[in-house]
């Protein structure tokens, strides 16, 4: 349990965010409410024992799909620019 605990602070929900534009541009609304409900269950996960492997699961294929953003990537971006 307590390996959960520690790991949960490297998955901080607050450095994260759907992109809400990305995900409005979806053609089918099942489409886009799939993702919401994908972006709900992260959360949910992240903050239940012994869930976070499944929380890290969805923040990765969210990431990967381009639809989840992480906070410090976009300011290094918006400072590159």
């Amino acid at each position: 349990m307590q390996k959960y605990k520690n790991n949960i602070n490297k998955m901080k929900a607050s450095d994260y965010y759907l992109d809400i534009d990305k995900v409005s541009k979806l053609q089918f609304e099942d489409e886009r409410n799939r993702i919401h409900n994908y972006y709900t269950d992260m959360l949910i996960y992240a903050s239940e024992d012994g869930r976070l492997s499944i929380a890290i699961s969805i923040k990765n294929t969210l990431i990967k799909a381009g639809y989840l953003i992480q906070v410090r990537d976009e300011n290094i971006e918006k400072i590159l620019s």
